[in-house]
């Protein structure tokens, strides 16, 4: 997994990491500061998420109708914005798009108000740390979706959902 991290953090160098065992702690200190942005399919996501998170298509490249979307175009308090997927490739990807739109002259209102944060190693270390999670339903599950076949291994077997 740490090679795995290594590599993303390299692709994605303007993205900022946040530990899981540091968002676990500022979700239980007060989630309402912090939006959870899983950078995943449906199929995934329906089988765990963070609870609270709210779902945002891999492919999405329009960050001012995303910004929108979220509620926080008029954002006018500090509010951290953290994306995972399932090993952190997918929801960097995204991460760096937002603080480009941030460095930009459309971002340039919120540039002081959010805080852009990708879950350093995504739900696979998550889960793997034992962490809560949810299904679709709401209720806890210690299943994770593992993308694809290779990032498979890196789920221990007992938290790794079928394909």
């Amino acid at each position: 997994m740490d090679l795995v991290i290594m590599w993303i953090r390299k692709s994605f160098n303007l993205v900022q990491d946040r530990g899981s065992d540091s968002t676990q702690q500022r979700l239980a200190e007060d989630q309402k500061w912090t939006l959870l942005l899983d950078v995943r399919s449906p199929a995934e996501y329906e089988v765990s998420h963070l609870q609270g998170a709210i779902r945002v298509d891999p492919e999405t490249t329009d960050m001012d109708h995303l910004v929108k979307d979220l509620g926080l175009a008029d954002c006018d308090e500090e509010r951290e914005v953290v994306f995972y997927c399932t090993v952190g490739y997918r929801s960097s990807k995204l991460a760096q798009k937002m603080e480009e739109f941030l460095a930009s002259d459309a971002g340039q209102t919120l540039r002081g108000a959010l805080r852009v944060y990708n879950l350093e190693g995504g739900l696979v270390k998550w889960a793997n740390e034992s962490k809560p999670m949810v299904d679709r339903f709401g209720q806890p599950t210690k299943l994770v979706h593992p993308y694809n076949n290779m990032w498979a291994y890196l789920v221990k077997p007992e938290f790794r959902a079928p394909l």
